[in-house]
């Protein structure tokens, strides 16, 4: 499997890569965004740059099909709470 060329992942891709709650998710990205404000970058808040985030969370790889598999399974709760 291809690494995801992804540019961005938001906080629900990466409360499904690492299999937590999407709110703990977001203050993941809070605080790699702070990280990236202190040298410099912009921000993009609610999402992290995908290449950053893999180097924070060293081992991971994240492919399209894992992204698209996420997305489905999220597309699959919204349908079950309506």
């Amino acid at each position: 499997m291809e690494k995801t060329k992804q540019m961005y992942l938001t906080a629900r891709e990466i409360a499904g890569i690492l299999n937590m709650s999407v709110s703990y998710s977001y203050t993941i990205v809070a605080q790699l965004n702070m990280e990236l404000e202190k040298m410099g970058k912009y921000v993009i808040h609610g999402k992290v740059p995908t290449q950053f985030f893999l180097e924070k969370f060293y081992g991971l790889n994240v492919t399209d099909e894992m992204l698209e598999q996420i997305r489905l399974k999220e597309k699959e709760n919204i349908d079950k709470a309506m």
